[in-house]
């Protein structure tokens, strides 16, 4: 009832729901997808270990799930249910892996454990490896996990950066940062609902030293600081919305203007709707940060 009444419901409709309600129906439908697809065992078992060691639900961003089945989906492909496939993939089951033993996916935290620290946090996630271990022994779901990039990338850049600095394969630097705002999340294989209509478009802030803050701050020289963070160096401005947008739960970088390839996604600290008459949506110099850890 939920998913069909989504599908069903044109963005700009969605986007006109008021945000509570939008969520509890965006929730709804990922519930009926997922009871709808076959569960391979090691994900069943990872679920409720899950579950059982971590109270509360786990949120996703802004929203809170009971189900862990439905965090991993949304966590993976986005708030964009028409991007979600209809079967479980070998890259959730490794993914799943991955959050059992500490790679927690970008955007997630843990209502219930509020008052944990991260070090208990990281023991009750490999307390539920040990009731897993046998799972993961057929070679069809075997992955050595290695938790080097950030999961605020996307598969995209994390399988080309892999390429150009541990293999052969080298990666082509993009020429342009098409900066794009969301209603629906993004997840690490891109998906998501960007927003359109209403004069918007994305905002191109190419890679130079005059647009992009060096690691130590400031525009001069190469970076040499310890935190491995960038930040925008000047304002990214969109364009004055002459239609209502929706609430803008999300942004990401891509390689282009239009289409392209999804580079870098992230969650807004506060929602905003956007309505026609509103003044440009900016970035001010300073607060787009992107760290490398």
């Amino acid at each position: 009832m939920f998913k069909e009444k989504l599908l069903a419901m044109p963005i700009e409709k969605q986007n006109a729901l008021p945000y509570p309600e939008l969520c509890a129906l965006r929730s709804g439908a990922f519930t009926e997808h997922v009871e709808a697809m076959a569960v391979p065992q090691a994900l069943k078992e990872w679920a409720a270990l899950m579950q059982a060691r971590i109270d509360g639900g786990v949120k996703v961003h802004h929203v809170v799930y009971k189900s862990w089945l439905v965090a991993l989906m949304v966590v993976r492909y986005g708030e964009a249910i028409d991007h979600w496939p209809s079967a479980f993939s070998e890259d959730d089951v490794r993914r799943a892996k991955q959050w059992m033993e500490g790679k927690t996916p970008y955007g997630v935290s843990y209502p219930g454990q509020e008052g944990v620290s991260g070090i208990k946090m990281l023991g009750l996630l490999l307390a539920v490896v040990g009731g897993l271990l046998a799972l993961w022994q057929d070679p069809a779901w075997a992955v050595l996990a290695l938790p080097v990039l950030g999961s605020a990338m996307t598969n995209y850049l994390e399988n080309k950066l892999a390429d150009h600095v541990f293999r052969t394969s080298s990666f082509t630097k993009p020429t342009v940062l098409g900066h794009a705002l969301f209603t629906a999340a993004p997840g690490e294989t891109g998906g998501g609902t960007e927003v359109s209509g209403g004069s918007y478009a994305r905002v191109d802030l190419p890679p130079l030293n005059t647009n992009w803050n060096a690691t130590q701050g400031g525009t001069s020289g190469d970076s040499s600081g310890t935190g491995g963070l960038t930040d925008n160096a000047v304002d990214i401005t969109f364009p004055a919305p002459s239609a209502n947008w929706g609430t803008i739960t999300h942004f990401a970088i891509f390689d282009a203007t239009t289409a392209g390839n999804m580079l870098i996604y992230g969650a807004l600290g506060t929602s905003k709707t956007v309505n026609d008459g509103d003044p440009a949506p900016k970035f001010p110099a300073g607060d787009l940060d992107i760290t490398f850890a």
